[in-house]
């Protein structure tokens, strides 16, 4: 059985692991945007901050939002998994983590950007390799370790 804080919990680590792809290649690989204004693009979105110059006030309501969106897609993946054993067992694990990694990808871009009116700045490549691999296998992977860690448990 998955339970949802597996969920919550795996999402959280997995948005820390995009988070820092994001990081590493935006900021400090292509020097495309600074720590600050990347990571206050998403309370960039917010309509009370919309205009704003990117400062530590936004950039870290950014990594709190960002983090809360990786630990909602997380729980709603354990929700999924709980249903769908294949989704925590391997090798499909990793098949259903890039999938629903991609569904993520395309919420963010095409639904929640538009619905806010928030501008993307990173290049497509960027956006699906962090969401894809850093956060969905990443996720697929701690709810497959979750999962048997429960079933081992006496």
């Amino acid at each position: 059985m998955v339970r949802w804080i597996d969920g919550f919990y795996g999402g959280l680590i997995a948005g820390v692991t995009s988070a820092l792809f994001y990081a590493l290649v935006a900021v400090a690989w292509l020097h495309d945007d600074t720590f600050a204004g990347f990571f206050a693009q998403p309370a960039l979105a917010l309509p009370a901050f919309r205009g704003a110059q990117p400062s530590f006030v936004t950039a870290a309501l950014g990594i709190v939002l960002f983090l809360l969106l990786g630990a909602a897609f997380g729980i709603v993946y354990a929700q999924f998994a709980r249903r769908l054993p294949s989704m925590w067992q391997a090798p499909t694990s990793v098949a259903w983590g890039l999938c629903y990694g991609l569904f993520v990808w395309w919420v963010l871009n095409d639904v929640l950007v538009p619905l806010t009116g928030a501008v993307v700045l990173q290049p497509l490549w960027q956006g699906l390799v962090g969401t894809i691999l850093f956060y969905g296998v990443v996720l697929s992977e701690l709810t497959t370790m979750a999962h048997r860690r429960a079933s081992a448990a006496p």
